[in-house]
Protein backbone atom coordinates (compact mmCIF):
# COMPACT_ATOMS: atom_id res chain seq x y z
CA UNK A 1 0.00 0.00 0.00
CA UNK A 2 1.58 3.50 -0.83
CA UNK A 3 1.29 6.58 1.13
CA UNK A 4 2.85 8.93 2.79
CA UNK A 5 3.53 10.88 6.64
CA UNK A 6 4.96 14.00 7.09
CA UNK A 7 5.15 15.76 10.36
CA UNK A 8 7.27 19.00 11.91
CA UNK A 9 8.47 18.26 15.09
CA UNK A 10 8.62 22.30 16.11
CA UNK A 11 10.88 21.25 19.34
CA UNK A 12 13.88 19.43 17.92
CA UNK A 13 13.33 21.75 14.42
CA UNK A 14 13.15 18.63 12.29
CA UNK A 15 10.97 17.51 9.48
CA UNK A 16 9.89 13.79 9.63
CA UNK A 17 8.69 12.17 6.68
CA UNK A 18 7.47 8.78 5.50
CA UNK A 19 6.85 7.47 1.84
CA UNK A 20 5.56 4.07 1.67
CA UNK A 21 4.85 1.81 -1.58
CA UNK A 22 4.73 3.60 -5.38
CA UNK A 23 3.29 6.54 -5.18
CA UNK A 24 0.87 8.03 -8.06
CA UNK A 25 1.17 11.42 -8.94
CA UNK A 26 -1.61 12.90 -7.27
CA UNK A 27 -0.02 11.17 -3.95
CA UNK A 28 3.36 12.55 -4.93
CA UNK A 29 1.77 16.11 -5.40
CA UNK A 30 0.13 16.23 -2.16
CA UNK A 31 3.34 14.45 -0.02
CA UNK A 32 4.73 18.00 -1.89
CA UNK A 33 2.39 20.33 -0.27
CA UNK A 34 2.68 18.70 2.77
CA UNK A 35 6.63 18.67 2.90
CA UNK A 36 6.14 22.66 2.36
CA UNK A 37 3.21 23.23 4.93
CA UNK A 38 4.96 21.27 7.60
CA UNK A 39 8.81 23.02 6.68
CA UNK A 40 7.08 26.50 7.02
CA UNK A 41 6.44 25.51 10.99
CA UNK A 42 10.14 24.73 10.94
CA UNK A 43 13.22 27.44 11.88
CA UNK A 44 15.98 27.83 9.51
CA UNK A 45 18.80 25.57 9.29
CA UNK A 46 16.20 22.60 10.35
CA UNK A 47 16.89 18.83 9.78
CA UNK A 48 15.29 16.02 8.42
CA UNK A 49 14.61 12.41 8.54
CA UNK A 50 13.01 10.77 4.78
CA UNK A 51 12.45 7.55 5.62
CA UNK A 52 12.29 5.71 2.46
CA UNK A 53 12.84 1.95 4.09
CA UNK A 54 8.98 0.53 2.59
CA UNK A 55 9.17 3.11 -0.79
CA UNK A 56 9.56 1.75 -4.30
CA UNK A 57 10.84 2.70 -7.39
CA UNK A 58 8.32 5.44 -9.06
CA UNK A 59 7.36 6.69 -12.20
CA UNK A 60 9.38 9.77 -14.32
CA UNK A 61 6.75 11.64 -13.76
CA UNK A 62 6.59 10.97 -9.99
CA UNK A 63 10.54 11.29 -9.89
CA UNK A 64 10.25 15.15 -11.27
CA UNK A 65 7.43 15.99 -8.73
CA UNK A 66 9.93 14.33 -6.36
CA UNK A 67 12.57 16.95 -7.11
CA UNK A 68 10.08 19.76 -6.54
CA UNK A 69 10.13 18.99 -2.75
CA UNK A 70 13.87 18.21 -2.59
CA UNK A 71 13.45 22.16 -3.70
CA UNK A 72 10.99 22.93 -1.32
CA UNK A 73 13.45 21.69 1.55
CA UNK A 74 16.00 23.87 -0.24
CA UNK A 75 14.48 27.13 -0.47
CA UNK A 76 13.09 26.52 3.13
CA UNK A 77 16.86 26.79 4.70
CA UNK A 78 16.89 22.90 5.53
CA UNK A 79 20.55 21.90 7.20
CA UNK A 80 20.53 18.07 6.76
CA UNK A 81 18.58 15.11 5.50
CA UNK A 82 19.27 11.89 6.87
CA UNK A 83 17.66 9.27 4.31
CA UNK A 84 16.43 6.06 5.81
CA UNK A 85 16.88 3.13 3.40
CA UNK A 86 16.57 0.11 5.20
CA UNK A 87 16.57 -2.63 2.37
CA UNK A 88 15.54 -0.11 -0.20
CA UNK A 89 18.78 0.29 -2.12
CA UNK A 90 17.05 0.71 -5.82
CA UNK A 91 15.09 3.81 -3.89
CA UNK A 92 17.68 5.39 -2.77
CA UNK A 93 19.44 5.15 -6.02
CA UNK A 94 16.37 7.31 -7.47
CA UNK A 95 16.44 9.52 -4.56
CA UNK A 96 19.55 10.26 -5.32
CA UNK A 97 19.15 10.94 -9.01
CA UNK A 98 16.31 13.58 -8.66
CA UNK A 99 16.51 17.18 -8.85
CA UNK A 100 19.91 18.79 -9.10
CA UNK A 101 22.07 19.76 -5.69
CA UNK A 102 20.19 19.52 -2.31
CA UNK A 103 22.04 22.61 -1.12
CA UNK A 104 22.10 20.58 2.43
CA UNK A 105 24.26 17.82 3.73
CA UNK A 106 22.46 14.34 2.85
CA UNK A 107 23.88 11.23 4.85
CA UNK A 108 21.94 7.50 5.18
CA UNK A 109 21.23 5.65 7.96
CA UNK A 110 19.27 2.24 8.11
CA UNK A 111 16.96 3.10 11.22
CA UNK A 112 14.89 5.65 11.87
CA UNK A 113 16.55 5.41 15.18
CA UNK A 114 19.83 5.86 13.97
CA UNK A 115 18.99 8.68 11.71
CA UNK A 116 17.45 10.48 14.95
CA UNK A 117 20.61 10.00 16.79
CA UNK A 118 23.01 11.13 13.64
CA UNK A 119 21.25 14.08 13.75
CA UNK A 120 21.30 14.81 17.57
CA UNK A 121 25.22 14.63 16.99
CA UNK A 122 25.60 17.31 14.56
Amino acid sequence: MSGFDIEADESANRLHMELRGSLSEAEAASAIERVEAEAAKLSPGFDVINDISAFKPLSQDVADIIAEGKEALTVRDAAALVRVTGDSALGDMQFSRVGGDEGYEVTKAETVAEAEAKLDER
